[in-house]
């Protein structure tokens, strides 16, 4: 069974809250995302309408360096060069020099972006056509090949956020893209299980890191001290890492969170449903070692948050003395639930 459909505009809240760019999320009017039924068509309808914004507000201009050949001096002489090519023979130098120019790494990465969007055959008629106006805006900008070092590559200060969202969208399209070599053409992947499980556990951190004020989220990280008293320090090299998905705590609550986006949150033996035991094992794992590590305060409690998928899941035990539930997100429902359901999975309404 897998989970329900997700409408685009929730899969675009997911998006912004992941990314941290929940503010950014007015490029595109979510009431008019309705009648798109694919990613695809949200991420060229938003990497689109972005690119129109920035070229209303004044795309980001930046220097980088020229070299020409030219009659006097400008910037620094390369000297081997003029040599090799006997240049001064003809009265010319050859020069390195900075010019400011739209022509940057971070709009080369928007422009060949638009460009591979442009590749997809089956692209929505309309998004296209939005597509090939931005692509045409931006003329002059040269084409670079995307891989993920080019998008390494980028610096932008916190003054070029609306920058650094589209980046994303453009990261996430290189990733999601299949180029075709014989004909030209690209499609696009559908979101695999591990795909979906990365963002569902990064919308959780972003959601509650924004929309309350109550729990402190990950404030020391999320990775767990094993309680591993009595190992030399020279064995403790082989234990892994111990890493939850989110902990929100306050004052009164501490709360280590499973994201689990998977198929079946409930197995089926002998015609019950039961909480699936690896999932339980690991987040007591969570709990004991964490109770044991940590500085003095509140009982850990545990969530093991999952999609609904046919139905929903609510389960309340009590293990080794710890609270631990069993929840699940109908991320299918209209995205005010969603937001209550969310805020009231810890105690908080909106």
């Amino acid at each position: 069974m897998t989970p329900r459909p997700i409408p685009i505009a929730n899969v675009y809240y997911l998006l912004c809250y992941a990314w941290g760019h929940v503010e950014e999320s007015d490029v595109v009017r979510v009431d008019e995302l309705g009648a798109l039924e694919r990613v695809q068509d949200l991420m060229g309808k938003v990497l689109a309408e972005g690119t129109f914004r920035l070229i209303r507000r004044g795309i980001d201009r930046g220097y980088r360096e020229v070299r020409q050949d030219i009659a006097a001096v400008r910037g620094k002489i390369l000297v081997g060069e003029t040599a090799k090519r006997a240049l001064l023979s003809r009265s010319r130098l050859r020069c390195a020099f900075e010019e400011m120019s739209r022509d940057v790494l971070h709009n080369r990465i928007l422009r060949s972006t638009l460009k591979s969007l442009l590749r997809i055959p089956d692209l929505d008629r309309g998004v296209a056509a939005s597509v090939r106006d931005a692509y045409a805006r931006l003329d002059g900008i040269s084409a670079v090949a995307l891989n993920r070092r080019v998008f390494q590559r980028v610096h932008l200060d916190r003054n070029r956020r609306y920058y650094r969202f589209l980046l994303s969208v453009c990261r996430l399209i290189h990733e999601q893209l299949l180029p075709d070599d014989a004909s030209g053409e690209c499609h696009f992947a559908d979101f695999s299980d591990e795909t979906m499980h990365d963002l569902y556990e990064q919308f959780i951190v972003g959601f509650y890191r924004r929309e309350q004020d109550v729990y402190t989220v990950n404030r020391y990280g999320a990775s767990i001290c094993w309680d591993d008293h009595g190992t030399d320090e020279h064995q403790r090299q082989h234990i892994p890492r111990m890493i939850a998905d989110v902990i929100l705590e306050s004052p009164d609550r501490r709360i280590v969170m499973d994201a689990k986006y998977y198929r079946e949150a409930l197995s089926t033996r002998f015609e019950s449903s039961k909480l699936r035991s690896a999932h339980l094992y690991q987040l007591l794992a969570y709990l004991r070692n964490r109770e044991t590590t940590a500085r003095p305060g509140p009982r850990h409690e545990g969530v093991l948050l999952y999609p609904t998928v046919d139905r929903a899941v609510h389960a309340d035990v009590r293990l080794e003395g710890f609270p631990v539930s069993a929840r699940s997100i109908d991320l299918a429902q209209p995205w005010q639930n969603i937001h209550a359901d969310m805020l009231a999975l810890v105690g908080l309404s909106s």
